[in-house]
C-alpha cells in the first residue's frame, strides 16, 4: 500500500487550521470560541477552524516536533552514509548523538501526552479518539500495544475511557521506543554489537516507529484543541510548558512511566477516526512510507 493511500492528507506539509479556510460567522464562531465540540470525528476535528490562541498554541507545538524529528533523521541518514562509505568510527558517533536525540524527541512526546492526561483528569475535557493501528508499526512491542488498543475499541467505553486508553497506549509505546533507541544505540557507539547489519536496520525500525507516534499525538492534540475551552488554554499552556524535558545531552537515568495510575496499555483503547499529516522527507534510500497519523473512518 501506497503513503498517499494511509494517509488522507498525505500531500498537506502542515494541518489545515487557517481561519482563512473556514466560515468565521454565526453560530460556528460561537461554538468555536467557547471551544465546545461540535464535530462528529477525528477526522473531521483535522480539518476544523481553531481560535487563534489555540492556533498559535498548537502550531508552535507541532514545528517544535517537526523540526526535532527533522534533526533526528538527517542524523540517522548521515550515520547510514558513513556506515555505506566504510566509515565507522564516525558512524558510531554519529549513533550516540542519535540516541540522545531521540531521547530528546520521546520525552518532548511524553510530556505531552502527560500533559493532556492530567489536563483532561482535572477540568473534564474529553475530545474524539481513534484507536491505533498496528500495521502503522513496524517493532513487535508497538504492533502489540496497537493491536490490543484497537481490538478493545469494539467495546463501547465512554469518551473518557477512550481517552486515557489512547494516550496510555501511545505513552507505552514511545517510552519501550526511548529505552530499545538507547540501548541499540549504546551497543553500536560501543562497537559491542553483535550484528552490525541488524542493530543499524532496528534504529531505522525505531525512527519508524517513533514518527508514528509523533504523528498520533499530533491528532490527539488538534481534536483536544477542538473541545478545549478558551479559558482553560492558559492552564494547558502552562501545563505543557512544566512538563517539558530541559535540554541535557547526559541523559543516562531511564524515565519512569508518566501515568503511573493509568491501566497497562494491554488494555487500553479508543473508538473513531483519524486523519494524518505527511511525514518528513528523507534523503537516504530507506523507506520513505513513514506512517504519520491514523485514518480510521470507515
Amino acid at each position: 500500500m501506497r503513503f498517499s493511500e494511509r494517509q488522507e492528507n498525505a500531500c498537506l506539509r502542515r494541518p489545515v487550521i487557517s481561519s482563512r479556510s473556514r466560515r468565521r460567522c454565526g453560530l460556528d464562531d460561537v461554538i468555536a470560541n467557547r471551544g465546545l465540540r461540535h464535530t462528529a470525528s477525528v477526522q473531521e476535528d483535522w480539518v476544523a477552524w481553531l481560535p487563534e490562541e489555540k492556533d498559535r498554541l498548537f502550531d508552535a507545538t507541532l514545528n517544535e516536533l517537526e523540526i526535532s524529528y527533522g534533526i533526528l533523521s538527517v542524523t540517522l541518514d548521515d550515520a547510514f552514509n558513513l556506515c555505506g562509505l566504510g566509515k565507522l568510527a564516525p558512524a558510531r558517533e554519529q549513533a550516540r548523538m542519535f540516541a540522545e536525540l531521540f531521547d530528546r524527541l520521546a520525552g518532548r512526546l511524553r510530556g505531552i501526552l502527560r500533559s493532556l492526561y492530567e489536563h483532561s483528569r482535572e477540568f473534564g475535557t474529553f475530545p474524539n479518539t481513534a484507536p491505533l493501528r498496528p500495521r502503522f508499526f513496524r517493532s513487535e512491542r508497538a504492533q502489540q500495544v496497537a493491536r490490543s488498543n484497537n481490538l478493545l475499541a469494539l467495546v463501547r467505553f465512554r469518551t473518557r475511557t477512550r481517552f486515557f486508553r489512547k494516550l496510555g497506549a501511545l505513552e507505552e509505546i514511545v517510552a519501550g521506543l526511548q529505552r530499545e533507541a538507547r540501548e541499540t544505540a549504546r551497543d553500536i557507539a560501543e562497537g559491542v554489537a553483535v550484528s552490525w547489519q541488524k542493530h543499524w536496520t532496528r534504529l531505522e525500525v525505531l525512527d519508524y516507529d517513533l514518527n508514528t507516534s509523533l504523528r498520533e499525538t499530533t491528532i490527539v492534540l488538534k481534536s483536544f484543541f477542538c473541545v478545549l475551552p478558551i479559558e482553560e488554554l492558559p492552564a494547558f499552556r502552562h501545563r505543557v510548558v512544566s512538563l517539558s524535558p530541559k535540554p541535557s545531552w547526559n541523559q543516562t537515568r531511564r524515565p519512569g512511566p508518566v501515568f503511573a495510575k493509568m491501566e497497562p496499555a494491554c488494555r487500553k483503547t479508543t473508538a473513531e477516526a483519524a486523519p494524518e499529516r505527511s511525514a518528513v522527507s528523507r534523503t537516504s534510500g530507506r523507506d520513505p512510507e513513514h506512517p504519520t497519523v491514523l485514518d480510521n473512518n470507515k
